[in-house]
């Protein structure tokens, strides 16, 4: 009660400031030296315009507080969100961890300052739950003919979980990121992620996938642009118009691969297996980094563009050039 009638006493005595001194300062010398009806109408305007503007700033203020408080209010519940779904990815129960999954991407889609928490979150589900070797059984994995590694069955899947961890990867913002997604030694046999599920191209662009088990998984129009999938194993794998430009490649088993309209522009082939690949051309190796130690599928070994490339790309790497690959060769 007592705290009321101070604020009230407060109030009161700052609107008599206002009404009085202040008033008659701001109306300065010009309204002091008017007289009679002049006067009272000259400081009244005054009086009213002030007490106008002072009620614009308040209500400004409120508006700004209002504004403030919504912004925190919010924020908080984001912070719910994700510490939520972040204890959930631990649960035994496969349905509570999709429902994380997907509730933090929603995160990762409304919250550009919890990006880089978000995706080391998913990324680290992935990576901690497929380690290469840690989920699949060598019986899972058949021989297959002509000498090819072991590949998993066509039947062979990813868990539900990962699958929507690496969609969530896969369909994340485009934001600044400072450092690679890191799934590297993962096994991802079996991924799916084909363009016409999507509304815009997958994205595994800017990733770390070296030693990664990608057999047989389903990358068509996959946009893995930069990323680095050296030593990986990507036998039987569908890339058909997916974009390798700029990726690391040194190594890769591309065995049985299909790379029909496959991007290769500037990406490292160096000790990489493409025996047995199908859709390859010439015209794609044009502008990647191949060596000596690059395998060709049988069509293309002697050919006379690959070996124009060959010849570049040894040049190349004699000169030492800071150039990322050699020029681009023209057809002989």
């Amino acid at each position: 009660m007592a705290a009321a009638v101070v604020a009230s006493l407060f109030v009161l005595g700052v609107i008599l400031v206002i009404l009085g001194p202040i008033s008659w300062l701001v109306a300065g010398k010009t309204v002091q030296r008017l007289s009679g009806k002049d006067r009272a109408d000259a400081i009244n305007t005054v009086r009213q315009t002030l007490l106008a503007a002072i009620a614009g700033a308040t209500v400004f203020a409120s508006l700004a507080y209002t504004a403030r408080t919504y912004l925190l209010s919010r924020r908080g519940q984001v912070t719910e969100r994700f510490r939520a779904a972040v204890e959930n990815l631990a649960s035994d129960k496969l349905e509570v961890r999709l429902g994380s999954v997907y509730s933090l991407e929603h995160v990762l889609s409304e919250s550009a300052v919890d990006h880089a928490a978000v995706v080391k979150v998913l990324a680290g589900f992935v990576r901690n739950n497929t380690h290469r070797g840690a989920t699949r059984e060598p019986s899972a994995f058949p021989e297959l003919r002509n000498g090819l590694r072991t590949a998993p069955d066509w039947e062979v899947e990813l868990s539900a979980d990962i699958q929507a961890a690496v969609e969530a990867l896969a369909r994340r913002p485009k934001r600044n990121e400072p450092r690679r997604v890191d799934l590297r030694h993962t096994n991802l046999a079996g991924l799916s992620l084909r363009h016409f599920e999507f509304e815009s191209p997958p994205r595994l662009e800017w990733m770390f996938l070296t030693s990664a088990d990608l057999r047989r998984a389903d990358l068509r129009g996959v946009n893995m642009k930069r990323t680095i999938l050296n030593n990986a194993d990507m036998c039987f794998a569908w890339l058909v118009n997916a974009r390798c430009d700029r990726a690391a490649l040194c190594r890769v088993d591309l065995r049985g691969a299909l790379l029909n309209g496959t991007n290769f522009f500037e990406a490292d082939l160096s000790g990489a297996d493409l025996r047995e690949t199908d859709g390859l051309t010439a015209k794609q190796l044009a502008a990647a980094t191949i060596d000596e130690e690059t395998r060709l599928p049988d069509y293309l070994v002697g050919d006379p563009w690959v070996a124009a490339r060959l010849a570049d790309c040894r040049v190349w790497a004699a000169s030492n050039q800071q150039r990322f690959c050699a020029p681009p060769t023209p057809q002989p």
